[in-house]
């Protein structure tokens, strides 16, 4: 016998044979499809990471205390935790904060201290009743996910119900994993970009793939109150806007997250004061680069753009800094899986006897 044999496990050689069908699979694949099949292919366990944070708050923390767990852990949402029932009830984020503050203010801050010092829970309940929901139990269907489920369902949930993140729970023992959004399912498949046959549409211009906000802008000046500003966040559920100056060229971008400095200064009951003076306090422009792009830009390098500089929108604009339009995360997800859907009737259509279908159904893939 010789010194010099492997041994290799019988389980080991089945995963090695199957890995070795997925990868040839991939180039049996129409090239437009391949992103289709990755997502359908890959799981919202696949897409974990490996080690992270997880906030979970008890329904019975205070709201005040509630966003500060947010600003000291650098997060954007918390699952709230309903010890009672021994269920999740849902998320508090950056815009129950925004909410909070717009109902102070028209209360012309009367009300400020019972805010602060009211639970979730009890901010929850009391904006199910302004909103007209009756909603006696504590055992609420929020929107979640599996780890078992694909990432094109959690890219369509996403979609469909226009939010940013959902929460991953275990089936079985209804813990929560993590909450998967656009960013995390977009910096997963960054991870094999360039092991994918690559689509044609990745190589075209955001002229003429038409992807984005051109019409109906909403854009602020550095005068505009901060009041206002929530309040457009409020109202048109949008994640941040961009700032122009007087020649009405691009000077900033003030996000969602960005309002989550007044409640670490404690400055949120000054709600009148103009952008110009917060943003000085949170952007160093010295330092601050905006990351933006313009039409003729390819989609692959606008990809890179948002995983290699951790942003979730791009603002166009022209040679002279003047905005075209906004280019968000959710827009590149929403072209993909409507582009996976067209290239699929199209196929169906025109589909011959040799045609493949998806190889890779219900056979996830190793990370």
């Amino acid at each position: 016998m010789s010194l010099n044999c492997v041994v290799i496990e019988p389980s080991a050689l089945l995963e090695f044979r199957s890995k070795r069908v997925r990868h040839d699979s991939y180039h049996r694949i129409n090239s437009d499809e391949i992103y289709q099949s990755f997502f359908k292919t890959h799981t919202c366990y696949d897409c974990m990471p490996k080690s992270g944070k997880v906030l979970l708050l008890d329904a019975r923390l205070s709201i005040r205390k509630a966003f500060f767990a947010l600003v000291f852990n650098s997060v954007r949402a918390a699952l709230v935790w309903h010890s009672s029932t021994s269920l999740n009830i849902g998320l508090i984020t950056i815009s129950d904060f925004i909410n909070m503050l717009i109902a102070a203010y028209d209360e012309k801050w009367n009300s400020v201290e019972t805010l602060e010092s009211s639970s979730i829970l009890e901010w929850k309940q009391d904006l199910l009743k302004k909103s007209g929901i009756n909603n006696e139990s504590n055992n609420p269907e929020i929107i979640q996910l599996g780890p078992e489920d694909s990432l094109f369902t959690a890219i369509s949930r996403l979609i469909k119900y226009k939010i940013h993140r959902i929460p991953v729970i275990d089936p079985v023992t209804h813990n929560f994993l993590f909450l998967i959004t656009h960013k995390r399912i977009l910096k997963f498949l960054y991870l094999y970009i360039y092991d994918l046959p690559q689509p044609n549409f990745i190589h075209q211009t955001l002229e003429e793939l038409k992807i984005g906000t051109y019409d109906n802008l909403i854009v602020i000046d550095l005068q505009t109150k901060l009041i206002e500003v929530l309040r457009t966040f409020q109202s048109l559920r949008i994640s941040a806007l961009p700032v122009v100056d007087s020649e009405k060229r691009l000077r900033d971008v003030y996000s969602k997250f960005d309002i989550m400095h007044l409640a670490a200064t404690h400055t949120y009951t000054n709600l009148d004061v103009p952008l110009c003076d917060i943003l000085d306090l949170i952007h160093d422009h010295n330092t601050h680069q905006l990351v933006t792009c313009k039409m003729t830009d390819q989609l692959f390098e606008l990809m890179d753009k948002f995983v290699t500089r951790e942003v979730h929108r791009l603002i166009i604009v022209d040679d002279n800094q003047h905005i075209v339009g906004i280019f968000s995360m959710s827009d590149l997800m929403r072209f993909l899986v409507s582009t996976f859907e067209n290239f699929s009737r199209t196929n169906s259509n025109t589909s011959t006897s040799n045609s493949i279908g998806p190889v890779f159904e219900g056979e996830p893939m190793d990370t």
